[in-house]
């Protein structure tokens, strides 16, 4: 047993097992994003390859959490909050039971036999029109609203970071003149579909010029990864979604009447629930405004 405190304090505990188990996958190169997914080979996707560790290991899929089966820099920052989450019987320590890895595609496989076992399919309704940006809401503007939720933007962002972002800028800038255009992203792109190549390059597009430059691209990864790791330490149930509930439980906003407007705003869908790809798409919004 060890116990959470220390265990979190001890940056080796996060670095040990990211370069023993997790190496293979960290080293992918991650794209924008603001579509809330990442750019990855579509080997991550299923079988066996090193995607499926992230799923199986317990302390990889904590860190994981926007479960995209890749551990960004943002994703290692809020390593400490993640790591707390192993402790299911919240007795300050960490087994080996919690500890264990996972097989298979779920931790719990349903009997086949009894319907009811099975849990019901979530269906998620289409991603209503982005509205316009609101000037204030509760008397408090949208990047004021973020600054509340812990945003800080460009602020305290490491320069190591900043270089690995421009360096993964430079493996889609084929013709190396500084800027991806829609050739080289969206009809040359290797990862993801076509369909959210071009959505991530008009989010990251913020000049509207039909180009997105390096300082455009770098911006979006900042907006993208703190706006996921703001999300996941309010997703308590760890689903991968939020709710008006949970918003209001963070205790970020200041009272429960602006944490229901500022949830409605972002829930452009209506269907009162947050997924990661409806809850970027007005974020993003907000950070430039």
């Amino acid at each position: 047993m060890f116990p959470v405190k220390k265990a979190l304090l001890q940056a080796g505990l996060v670095a040990g097992c990211l370069s023993i188990m997790a190496s293979p996958v960290i080293a992918q190169a991650p794209g924008p994003g603001p579509e809330g997914t990442r750019e990855r080979p579509s080997q991550f996707r299923r079988g066996n390859g090193p995607g499926n560790a992230v799923r199986t290991h317990p302390i990889l899929a904590a860190l994981d959490t926007d479960g995209d089966n890749e551990i960004s820099a943002a994703e290692i920052a809020g390593a400490s909050a993640a790591l707390k989450k192993l402790d299911k019987n919240t007795d300050g320590k960490l087994t080996t039971d919690e500890l264990r890895p996972e097989f298979g595609n779920s931790r719990i496989k349903p009997d086949r036999n009894d319907p009811s076992s099975a849990p019901p399919a979530r269906v998620t309704r289409p991603a209503g029109p982005i509205p316009p940006v609101p000037k204030e809401i509760g008397g408090l503007t949208p990047r004021e609203i973020l600054k509340s939720f812990g945003a800080r933007g460009t602020e305290g962002v490491a320069e190591r970071t900043l270089e690995g972002y421009r360096r993964v800028f430079g493996f889609t800038d084929f013709d190396k003149d500084g800027r991806h255009s829609k050739k080289e992203y969206i009809d040359g792109g290797r990862y993801l579909t076509r369909e959210s190549r071009a959505g991530i390059f008009q989010a990251s597009d913020a000049n509207r010029d039909g180009f997105v430059s390096e300082k455009e691209y770098v911006e979006n990864r900042i907006i993208t990864d703190e706006a996921k790791e703001i999300f996941s330490a309010m997703d308590f149930n760890d689903d991968n979604r939020l709710t008006a509930e949970e918003i209001i439980a963070s205790k970020k906003l200041r009272d429960k009447k602006l944490a229901h407007e500022v949830f409605n705003a972002l829930d452009t869908n209506g269907d009162g629930e947050l997924n990661i790809p409806e809850y970027l798409r007005v974020w993003g919004r907000w950070a430039r405004s």
